[in-house]
């Protein structure tokens, strides 16, 4: 199947649940989206401030112009900033579904931290398992999603694999979107900053050469806003202390 000048696998009918609809509830199960994250969607993404609408926005932007065949704008991504709990992820995935139910694009969601472990996996003989077999469909995904990147101290090791997963995806001209709680800045702004501030910022966790072909690869989309899982958690908490067991 042909679509906006790029080949996409499309399943037969004879494979399909309901043998003849479009497959697209099969391209998302091969996303291996978290349980937690299925129900995500773009317009169950409710912003709670002018950062969140932007963001939104330029997600339905993003999704309309999809796969930028332009020879600027060729594999462009998105990188998802900001801190714990203003929605991340659930943006990200949102795009992800939308990309592949409406557009037919073989997806792949991966925690970062989750991916390393994979590939260190591999090492181990008793895995049966190769580097290349974890790092292939990875590579070549059309859309692949990295959740959480910086979470954990980069090694030399952990950085030059995630190089080689970005730089081939962007030698090959693939998307990616990437979500991160730390944020942006050019290398003056974090020289800057004092000891404490600079640990927040994502050039330090990840190093210049990183940062710089991420920048290449994405659109930042900073996401301010107040944490809506510690305000759910919270709200819990009061239902439960007012709750008839109470009293």
């Amino acid at each position: 199947m042909s679509r906006d000048g790029r080949d996409y696998a499309q399943a037969c009918a004879c494979r399909r649940p309901d043998g003849g609809a479009s497959g697209a509830d099969a391209l998302v199960a091969a996303c291996r989206i978290p349980l937690r994250y299925e129900e995500c969607s773009l317009a169950g993404f409710e912003p709670g401030n002018t950062s969140l609408t932007a963001a939104l926005e330029k997600a339905l932007s993003y999704c309309h112009g999809y796969p930028f065949l332009g020879a600027v704008n060729e594999g462009l991504g998105l990188l998802f900033t900001g801190d714990n709990g203003v929605g991340k992820t659930h943006l990200a995935v949102a795009v992800l579904r939308e990309l592949v139910t409406a557009k037919g694009v073989r997806g792949q969601f991966w925690d970062f931290n989750e991916l390393i472990r994979e590939i260190r996996n591999s090492y181990n003989p008793e895995t049966k398992t190769t580097e290349l077999q974890v790092l292939e469909p990875v590579v070549e995904t059309d859309l692949l999603l990295l959740d959480d990147l910086g979470a954990w101290k980069m090694t030399d090791w952990m950085n030059d694999t995630l190089f080689y997963i970005l730089n081939s995806r962007y030698l090959s001209k693939r998307a990616t979107l990437i979500t991160t709680n730390y944020h942006d800045a050019d290398k003056e702004k974090v020289v800057a900053a004092d000891f404490l501030a600079r640990r927040e910022f994502l050039v330090e966790r990840i190093g210049q050469r990183l940062r710089s072909r991420l920048m290449e690869m994405c659109v930042v989309l900073p996401m301010h806003g107040p944490d809506f899982r510690r305000q759910r958690q919270e709200g819990l908490q009061v239902a439960v202390r007012g709750g008839p067991s109470e009293r």
